[in-house]
């Protein structure tokens, strides 16, 4: 049986894990209009952006372009961008405790498909 896990990170952004990675949730709001991104990872791309979050400058996008992370090891950046919808776009910047808990959300869920494979 799978059970799905979620991360949150802040009171507007959360990830849920889910069988094939990962999605990234970010609700904002725009105007008068809210907006909530939903970006889904894979596992390899989990495992990827894992490893970018370890150097000291850091740079970082999904494949679709829909999530892209720019930053260092003190602040990172999140761009989302709707793909339907490309003039939707948010950033959220990752300091402090968001950031460590970011990368542990990354982290738990690209290891924890290892962890199921062995």
């Amino acid at each position: 049986m799978h059970m799905n896990t979620l991360i949150a990170i802040g009171s507007d952004l959360w990830f849920e894990g889910t069988q094939e990675g990962g999605t990234l949730n970010f609700k904002t709001g725009v105007g008068q209009e809210n907006l909530l991104f939903q970006v889904g990872i894979s596992r390899a791309s989990l495992e990827d952006c894992y490893r970018k979050l370890g150097k000291s400058i850091i740079e970082w996008k999904i494949r679709d372009c829909s999530l892209a992370l720019f930053g260092d090891q003190e602040e990172l950046r999140l761009h989302f961008c709707a793909l339907e919808q490309p003039r939707h776009s948010a950033e959220h910047v990752l300091r402090g405790r968001e950031l460590r808990i970011f990368r542990y959300a990354i982290y738990a869920l690209a290891s924890r498909f290892t962890s199921l494979l062995n």
